[in-house]
């Protein structure tokens, strides 16, 4: 029989540790996108995930500390989802389908984590500490780089005279759109299809980009 080594030991201990963190960080998310931070305590956190509140505190010192994981991680989501998403378009796609697939996708999983992403927004701005508040801005930095870089890659679909303000600006109002129809909850698009509003920023976008969309 081979001897023992600290792997072995350890190896159980470990898997045991990470599956118990992913059950907390999925117990806090869901709370936070059912019913927003007030009701995200460490008690009913605990609870939600099937451990003890002490078990929670050996992991993070407190609520605040909590927070700053999950709302981090909620940014680097979002990246790895735009970079799948990027990853996944056709060598040959039009822009303009482009365009309206980043519109649709977007506004699919916002609506999806509408109070996840509602608690992880104002918590970033309202309560984190500085040095968290620039680690989000750089997450959100990076996918607003990523999201751009999409439109660029085609800018010979683009018939804008400044292809890289026109990009960042149509990137920026598909954002803000959204934004404002999910954590406002605007009462000017209450009553719009989620799926039409998608599409008419699309084109509204294209047109604004000068990029050919089918008749």
């Amino acid at each position: 029989m081979a001897p023992t080594t600290p792997v072995d030991i350890h190896a159980p201990k470990q898997a045991r540790s990470q599956q118990s963190m992913r059950r907390l960080i999925d117990a806090a998310r869901e709370i936070l996108n059912e019913e927003g931070l007030e009701a995200a305590t460490i008690p009913r956190i605990a609870e939600r995930a099937g451990l003890s509140v002490g078990s929670v505190y050996r992991r993070f010192s407190d609520k605040d500390a909590l927070l700053r994981e999950i709302c981090l991680q909620y940014f680097l989501d979002k990246h790895e989802f735009l970079s799948h998403m990027a990853d996944e378009i056709p060598p040959g796609a039009a822009l303009a389908d482009i365009v309206n697939g980043m519109a649709q996708g977007m506004m699919k999983s916002f609506l999806q984590d509408a109070g996840l992403m509602r608690a992880t927004f104002f918590y970033s701005r309202e309560q984190a500490e500085p040095k968290m508040r620039q680690k989000i801005e750089k997450a959100g930095r990076r996918t607003f780089e990523l999201v751009v870089g999409i439109l660029l890659a085609r800018r010979d679909q683009i018939g804008h005279s400044d292809p890289v303000t026109a990009a960042q600006l149509s990137i920026t109002m598909m954002l803000a759109t959204i934004r404002e129809m999910v954590l406002f909850h605007c009462p000017k698009m209450t009553n719009i299809e989620s799926s039409r509003v998608a599409s008419e920023l699309a084109l509204a976008v294209c047109r604004y980009l000068d990029v050919t969309t089918k008749a």
